[in-house]
């Protein structure tokens, strides 16, 4: 069940009927509907108005939201279509992030920071079941659904952290945060090492990606990741 904590409030007319099925969805501020985009969302709907009545707003703070799909704990959010929410793809305006997992057409609880979202998720999600615990930030292999051991077996990337047998999502490519194995310096060349961290590539060994910053090891730090092509350090 969805819960709520502090969070600021505002009130605009609804201009169409929001009373059955809407409450906890997004409304766009500008024609006082359903939002069909991160982009127009202004915030998510606190009551259960009829057309011409008040509706109350939620834009920020931790709030219930309609989820229009499965989201993990700390999914980043945008959203769709009739102002359900989702969990945001590449180029998506990011409005909030889950607080915990949530199944599709469920209540849900997120933090979120209407309407000035502008920060943009960079990377494509894919939806796996793992059968181990999994690191946020290592790298995922679907031949096992495991951490990935080479860069060969790395098909993505944990965006969270993920439960054995519990739905979540992995970034199958694109910009991500990526758990280090050793010092690594941005432009460096990856490739995968046990338990599914990263590491700078060697000769004979299948690349990954790219370090985008300076990385202590141990730690989680930028790279854009191209799993599944077919080249090795040389």
């Amino acid at each position: 069940m969805g819960t709520e904590n502090t969070r600021m409030n505002t009130t605009i007319q609804a201009l169409e009927d929001l009373n059955s099925g809407h409450q906890y969805h997004a409304i766009a501020l500008v024609d006082g509907k359903l939002a069909n985009s991160g982009e127009e969302a202004s915030g998510i709907l606190l009551n259960k108005p009829k057309s011409a009545e008040f509706a109350a707003l939620g834009y920020i703070g931790e709030l219930k939201f309609a989820a229009g799909l499965a989201i993990s704990k700390g999914s980043k959010l945008t959203v769709t279509t009739s102002g359900w929410l989702t969990t945001a793809d590449s180029n998506d305006p990011i409005v909030g992030e889950a607080k915990a997992a949530v199944t599709s057409g469920s209540v849900g609880t997120g933090l979120f920071a209407f309407p000035t979202a502008t920060d943009k998720a960079m990377y494509f999600p894919f939806e796996v079941t793992p059968t181990v615990n999994v690191l946020a930030g290592t790298g995922y292999s679907l031949d096992d659904n495991k951490c990935a051991d080479n860069g060969e077996e790395c098909d993505g990337v944990a965006i969270t952290a993920l439960s054995s047998g519990v739905a979540g999502n992995i970034a199958i490519t694109g910009v991500i945060g990526v758990r280090y194995a050793d010092v690594t310096s941005a432009g460096d060349q990856l490739s995968v090492t046990g338990s599914g961290y990263f590491s700078i590539l060697s000769s004979g060994y299948y690349g990954v990606g790219k370090c985008l910053a300076n990385v202590a090891s141990g730690l989680v730090g930028d790279a854009l990741i191209t799993p599944g092509f077919d080249y090795t350090g040389v």
